[in-house]
């Protein structure tokens, strides 16, 4: 293997790694879409103030 080949292979490795970084950190730098929250059936949410009707 010639030098050349070896510098072409070490620039497209960094080259691999540099755009999985930079689509990564694209990737989690978003803003995350709102989600409504379930709301709890059970009788222990704290929020519930319905009475217990079993």
């Amino acid at each position: 293997m010639n030098t050349g080949f070896l510098i072409a292979l070490v620039i497209v490795s960094i080259l691999i790694i540099w755009i999985t970084i930079w689509v990564t950190n694209k990737a989690y730098g978003r803003k995350p879409d709102v989600i409504d929250p379930i709301q709890s059936t059970e009788n222990n949410d704290p929020l519930n103030k319905e009475p217990d009707r079993s």
